[in-house]
């Protein structure tokens, strides 16, 4: 029986290695070798447009500049029509070559706006090869999030999750029909496990957690299923970057990258990852997250996820206050 016991202790242990050993080959692969080698993908194979949700600010605009210089035509589409008209001009004025349309729409208002986004996107020229689900939104207030007005949640499940399940619905059947396409849904990695703050600091964003959640299981069954139709299908799940999202646009530092780094790398690992942190320490910190949560009793992973959640709040705070003092 012991025998038995030690066999099976060995045969769990070295299964485990491999694992870790995929997962550091993976990493230097996409960190530093996919570049190098040449094997990013041609994006304008998948079709000639690209669309961008969320687009004026952070990382949708980074994403939007990105395609705009491979050469992508791009759909911006964002709620401020003064906003999308900005960028679009400064895009335009770097890359002549490409096309730029932009649609106004309010991804919190639900159902109203879907009408107008067919009509601007079905019937585009060649159809769409990329479509990037970015947009989202958190509380707007510092309370703990379930005791929010019904309309704020509303708001939260609108832009988290309809938008990206109806424009998914929208434009995945011309991509099917073509036999091609690629689909970036940008969650976070608060949506993979449970992230508790103490009671100094505001409270867990526990509807927006659950919201990004969704994404990524919604981002991994539809890869599974589109994979024989020739589409990409990805869960991006950064940390924090350095946007007007996470009060850090003025602050970047190797642990808080700027949008367009995140998008550099994130780049990297299309075709070869379809759940992914991109950026070098947000993929540690997702991996080793996730080893504490598999390996380590509930809430002792509980409290490491709160150590890390304070650790942004404080640099959160911190850089709050001196933009106030500036």
């Amino acid at each position: 029986m012991a025998f038995v016991v030690l066999v099976v202790g060995w045969i769990v242990l070295g299964l485990l290695g491999l694992k870790v050993l995929y997962s550091f080959c993976n990493f230097i692969y996409c960190v530093k070798l996919s570049a190098a080698l040449g094997h990013s993908l041609d994006l304008r194979r998948y079709g000639p447009w690209a669309v961008v949700t969320g687009a004026t600010d952070g990382l949708g605009e980074a994403y939007a500049w990105k395609l705009a210089s491979l050469g992508m035509n791009i759909v911006l589409i964002s709620r401020s029509h003064s906003k999308l008209q900005e960028v679009a001009y400064d895009i335009k004025r770097e890359h002549r070559t490409i096309q730029i349309r932009t649609v106004a729409a309010d991804f919190t208002e639900g159902e109203s706006i879907y009408p107008l986004l067919k009509f601007e996107l079905v019937n585009l020229p060649s159809g769409v090869g990329m479509l990037i689900n970015n947009v989202g939104m958190d509380v707007t207030t510092s309370q703990f999030d379930v005791l929010s007005p019904e309309e704020e949640i509303q708001k939260i499940i609108n832009c988290n999750i309809m938008a990206m399940a109806r424009l998914t619905n929208l434009l995945l059947p011309g991509m099917r029909n073509r036999q091609r396409g690629i689909i970036i849904n940008v969650g976070s990695i608060w949506g993979t496990g449970t992230w508790c703050s103490t009671d100094q600091f505001e409270p867990c964003s526990i509807i927006y957690g659950a919201t990004k959640a969704f994404v990524d299981k919604f981002s991994h069954d539809l890869a599974v299923e589109c994979r024989q139709d020739g589409i990409i299908v990805q869960s991006v799940m950064p940390t924090v970057l350095a946007t007007k999202m996470h009060g850090l646009q003025d602050m970047s530092s190797m642990f808080v990258p700027k949008p367009e780094t995140f998008v550099d790398a994130n780049f990297l690992t299309l075709g070869i990852e379809s759940r992914t942190a991109a950026y070098w320490l947000h993929k540690i910190l997702l991996y080793w997250r996730e080893v504490l949560h598999f390996t380590l009793p509930g809430s002792i992973a509980q409290w490491f996820s709160r150590k890390i959640y304070v650790g942004i709040k404080v640099q959160k705070l911190w850089t709050e206050k001196m933009n106030t003092v500036k």
